[in-house]
């Protein structure tokens, strides 16, 4: 698949080459630097919303910490802010970088804003494209396509009604209440599971609020799973799936979002069921809304198949397992591109299989959660030894299963779970092992995170073996 990458390689140079970039907020940084520098970039201007800025090369990029980081819709709202209304200091940052005022900018996946200080955002998505992520009307698009789902009622902010209908769908389990929320409204913000009426006044007085609507629906038993699909003007790619990380509370009803791997392989029917569906909305989305570029189908691994819940019409936070699993691909810029409307010389069946290939052969994972709790002020690090329901520190002529990581955040701490491909068995859900690796977190370094319980994967003829190992710190 060499000639794809060097179509996809030259069609980037073609739009980066000899051109003044600017990077407004986002994720790792440094490495869209180096690859706009491979694709010809003349120069970079880096506008980050962390306080500081990294070690860099000044030939390559200017470096502009804003210092405006924080929860995601918090940081992005000052964002928002600043590329609508800049300051007189960002003015000048701009003005002395790009004179001419002809510079390409390149914002976060949450950005709606067209332009920065009269310069392109080629990366802003449409308003239609944006009202498709809204929970509470997102089950209609299932009916279009005749996809299977879960029984579902949306109300409005009556919490009488609401209790009623989490009384009637309950199957057992409780229900899920999800609320319609802000424009940014993700990592289960605004998600609560409900199994008492303690539980649903707890809810209600979060989404109260904040929402308009919630929608209810059947605590689903089964990993959470996401798959990805990328639209080309030509058809729709469609992606692996991916594991998302969320524990539960114990005897609470918010759910913690630690992060995404790909590790877990579903049951192959699950697999399936997932990219089949994953292709008809993006050719939905094409359809009816000019949709490009990447976006997210979520849902549970089920008893019963795939259910899905929700879709995000953005690059999702899982898209770095394919970054790694094929870094010579500047995968983030070829989103832009594709958002933008330019036409990248590839086909998205080419596309697909030079992706979907990479990375099944190639495991990842962004685990982590925020941790108020504490406030380190350097970074500590500890190689970690896993069973199934239990972690430790691992001994020093241990071989490592993985590494737990707390270094300094501006909401506290960030503890960060590593996994050593090698030594885990792939195909399982890495949910129990971030919950052991969580409680040996709040053992030792007094994390805050609580008592946490995992997802818990359907049956399979072939579940992979478990990581061997005896225990000691259980979830």
């Amino acid at each position: 698949m060499d000639h794809v990458l060097l179509a996809l390689q030259e069609r980037l140079g073609t739009l980066f080459g000899d051109r003044r970039v600017v990077l407004a907020g986002g994720t790792r940084l440094s490495n869209r630097v180096n690859e706009l520098h491979q694709l010809g970039a003349r120069h970079t201007l880096v506008l980050s919303t962390d306080d500081h800025a990294p070690l860099h090369d000044s030939e390559r990029a200017r470096w502009v910490p804003l210092g405006i980081g924080g929860f995601v819709a918090t940081e992005q709202n000052r964002l928002t802010k600043l590329l609508t209304s800049p300051g007189r200091r960002v003015r000048a940052v701009l003005d002395e970088f790009d004179p001419e005022g002809e510079a390409l900018v390149i914002s976060t996946p949450y950005s709606q804003v067209p332009s920065f200080a009269g310069r392109p955002v080629l990366s802003a998505r449409r308003p239609e494209w944006v009202e498709l992520e809204n929970k509470t009307t997102v089950d209609a698009l299932w009916d279009e396509l005749s996809a299977p789902r879960a029984p579902a009622e949306v109300l409005g902010l009556d919490f009488d009604a609401l209790w009623e209908a989490t009384l009637r769908l309950d199957r057992g389990a409780g229900a899920v209440w999800s609320g319609d929320g802000p424009a940014i409204n993700g990592g289960a913000n605004f998600v609560r599971r409900v199994r008492d009426r303690e539980e649903a006044r707890d809810a209600f007085e979060v989404l109260a609020p904040k929402c308009d609507f919630v929608r209810v629906m059947p605590f689903l038993e089964g990993i959470p799973v996401s798959v990805h699909g990328i639209v080309f003007p030509d058809g729709t790619a469609v992606l692996r799936p991916i594991e998302m990380v969320v524990p539960r509370r114990a005897g609470s009803a918010r759910f913690l979002y630690a992060g995404c791997a790909s590790y877990y392989d579903p049951p192959a029917r699950i697999r399936e069921q997932m990219r089949n569906l994953a292709r008809r909305v993006g050719e939905r989305l094409r359809e009816t809304v000019d949709y490009r570029g990447t976006f997210t189908l979520d849902g549970i691994a089920t008893a019963d198949g795939f259910l899905p819940t929700e879709i995000n019409t953005r690059y999702g936070g899982a898209m770095v397992c394919f970054e790694d699993a094929l870094p010579q691909l500047p995968l983030s810029l070829v989103q832009v591109a594709l958002v933008a409307g330019h036409d990248l010389g590839v086909s998205s069946m080419e596309f697909e299989e030079l992706l979907v290939s990479a990375a099944d052969a190639y495991r990842h994972g962004s685990v982590g959660a925020n941790a108020r709790a504490v406030r380190p002020t350097e970074t500590v690090e500890r190689p970690i030894v896993f069973s199934e329901w239990a972690c430790r520190f691992a001994h020093p002529d241990e071989t490592p299963h993985g590494a737990l990581r707390l270094k300094p955040s501006p909401l506290g701490g960030k503890l960060e779970l590593d996994f050593t491909a090698d030594q885990l068995q792939l195909g399982r859900p890495v949910a129990a092992l971030t919950v052991a690796a969580f409680a040996l977190a709040d053992q030792e370094w007094g994390t805050g995170f609580g008592p946490l319980e995992p997802a818990v994967p359907i049956a399979d003829d072939e579940q992979p073996a478990q990581v061997v190992e005896q225990v000691f710190v259980t979830a």
